[in-house]
């Protein structure tokens, strides 16, 4: 299905709006919980280093880990 738009704004503003549910704060606290136990299972499997755990963690943290508002939490 395809969708004809009038102006590149209409598209932009179709296109945020379907982000916007993506990146809800609900659905980045799940991203993360479901990234961080997928790390911790990527060790334990031998498909990532040990070391590389503390190098990712601050990085999922930094993406996903917000509070209801969407801000980072503290």
């Amino acid at each position: 299905m395809t969708t004809n738009y009038k102006t590149r704004a209409e598209r932009r503003a179709a296109l945020r709006s379907k982000s916007e549910t993506v990146l809800r704060p609900a659905f980045r606290r799940w991203a993360y919980g479901v990234a961080a136990a997928a790390v911790g299972v990527a060790v334990f499997a031998g498909w990532l280093p040990p070391a590389a755990a503390p190098v990712i963690a601050p990085l999922l943290m930094a993406v996903f880990y917000v509070d209801e508002t969407g801000m980072p939490r503290a």
